[in-house]
């Protein structure tokens, strides 16, 4: 057991260990396997990139979500329309990490066909990272996005005093040759809500600009940001104004309700009914693949070349650290806070299945 200069106690895990128990307990709430896979991935690979945030901590959450019904465990999606690029499906409270995989798995396929493929899901329940399904994208050769609504009100407009949408975060990612692929994943927030709790556990200060306290005043009180639940938008308007595009793109289009009309994760057994649109280009509708990451390349290097401000620093891309980190961890083993780990043995003799051994 290690400890972290942020206080945590933490215990090194191999990544296939993990991923494998992680499979194990959602299976042992009834998911099928491949949905139990692919509910798992979504949260081990988070740890990978260092984002604990959506990590583990997370799918302990959705465990109790899908335990309660919340998520339900079969994942049912209706296809209400599927016509030429596009599809709407209805995921009937199913699994968010499931039907936002399926839906880009259908987009590729679309994009494969028309050059681009656009599925919008409605009814569905958080995807927690959106990267992740971006990447799936850019793993086959193509430029992905993604915008999800999200459940819990969290956004006054800009001045406003009271919260009315959710964070409503948008990843685009990109494959690019020698750098891996470029993955932007960014909520509408300045920060998201997990990283307020973390400062409230940690007992320290969050920035000025994250989020007002419930008098509609800037607080950098973590503990009062959590009671007004207000997260400011960052850069103001352009923000909100995001966020509402990815409303309109998302439940407005898909026939679902506008982000910020639930609760959040939780209680765990309320669906969260959050809708997301998954769009996939085909690059080889436009260029050959090579000749694409050869561009790709060339636009990297030309942002990586900037000369710092502060000598020694490195200047990076989006996604250049969390996908570095990923690489490292797989071979090195991934530090899980050891708190997370007891959780996960207490679902594991909640669920009647072997405990994590560390």
């Amino acid at each position: 057991m290690t400890r972290t200069s942020d206080g945590d106690h933490r215990i090194v895990l191999g990544a296939d260990a993990l991923r494998r128990h992680c499979v194990v307990l959602v299976e042992a709430l009834g998911v099928a396997p491949s949905d139990a896979a692919a509910t798992a991935e979504v949260f081990v690979q988070a740890e990978l990139m260092g984002e604990e945030s959506h990590g583990l901590r997370l799918f302990l959450q959705i465990l109790g979500r899908i335990a309660a019904g919340g998520d339900r465990a079969a994942t049912d999606i209706t296809v209400i329309r599927d016509r030429g690029a596009i599809a709407l499906w209805d995921a009937n409270d199913g699994i968010g990490q499931v039907a936002a995989a399926r839906a880009m798995a259908r987009a590729i396929e679309k994009a494969r066909e028309h050059g681009l493929g656009l599925v919008t899901v409605r009814n569905g329940n958080s995807l927690t990272t959106a990267k992740h399904y971006a990447l799936q994208a850019a793993r086959a050769g193509m430029v992905g996005f993604v915008y999800t609504t999200a459940s819990r009100r969290v956004m006054p407009p800009p001045g406003g005093r009271t919260p009315v949408l959710g964070n409503n975060p948008v990843a685009v990612a990109a494959p690019a040759g020698r750098h891996g692929c470029f993955a932007l994943d960014m909520a509408c927030t300045a920060a998201a809500v997990e990283r307020i709790h973390r400062a409230r556990d940690l007992g320290v200060p969050i920035p000025q600009g994250w989020a007002l306290d419930l008098e509609g005043r800037e607080t950098t009180d973590p503990a009062e940001a959590l009671k007004s639940m207000s997260l400011l938008p960052f850069g103001g308007y352009k923000a909100f104004g995001i966020a509402m595009v990815n409303d309109i793109v998302t439940s407005i289009l898909g026939g679902g309700v506008v982000s910020g009309s639930g609760t959040g994760f939780q209680p765990y057994d309320t669906p969260m009914r959050v809708c997301f649109t998954l769009q996939a280009i085909d690059v080889t509708a436009f260029q050959p693949l090579d000749e694409f990451e050869r561009r790709m390349e060339a636009f990297l290097d030309r942002v990586k070349a900037t000369e710092p401000i502060a000598p020694g620093d490195r200047i990076v891309f989006p996604g250049e650290r969390a996908l570095g980190e990923m690489a490292r961890r797989s071979a090195a083993g991934v530090p899980v806070v050891a708190a997370t780990i007891d959780g996960m043995r207490t679902w594991a003799e909640r669920l009647g299945v072997p405990a994590l051994q560390a």
